[in-house]
């Protein structure tokens, strides 16, 4: 299969504490751009006098989920999105995130899943902004902080995934 459109992408946030799979997630509407995760990993220099000729030597530490950056247009009808990222941002509480890609948006793949790959993961919204430029449209963006090592569905840090589920 050759590259897909953006175009269909959704960001869905749990609507309580629950972390567990099953838990009602709400679709973040009008959003224009979504970015992340932006992985990392820390780098633990082991070099010594020994190192091979000379050469710096590196191992990986702690693993760093990063963040979710998202961008939507400030319309009456996102007014309760932004209100959610807001609500989430001044609770503090971890949420369950599925960022959902529609790779085919045509149904069943050949592999038995719906054709779309989700990024699942928890995280804290960390920034909320609006911006209502005289010159272009009102905006809002957001971000949000990937927390853990292991989602609840067992995987290690955020998980991409072939849904095996229908819909979104």
């Amino acid at each position: 299969m050759a590259g897909f459109s953006g175009l269909g992408t959704i960001l869905r946030m749990s609507t309580g504490d629950e972390l567990a799979p099953d838990t009602e997630v709400d679709g973040v509407a009008e959003l224009t751009n979504i970015s992340g995760p932006t992985m990392s990993a820390e780098e633990i220099d082991v070099s010594s006098f020994d190192s091979d000729g000379g050469y710096r030597e590196f191992v990986a530490g702690f693993l760093d989920a990063g963040e979710i950056s998202i961008e939507g247009n400030l319309i009456v009808a996102a007014a309760s999105t932004v209100n959610s990222l807001a609500a989430a941002f001044n609770d503090g509480v971890v949420r369950n995130f599925h960022v959902v890609f529609p790779t085919t948006g045509t149904g069943p793949a050949s592999d038995g899943s719906d054709g779309f790959l989700r990024w699942i993961f928890n995280g804290t919204v960390t920034g909320v902004e609006t911006a209502a430029p005289y010159d272009d449209k009102a905006g809002f963006s957001a971000t949000i902080r990937i927390t853990g090592s292991t989602s609840p569905w067992g995987g290690a840090g955020p998980v991409l995934v072939a849904s095996a589920t229908s819909g979104y």
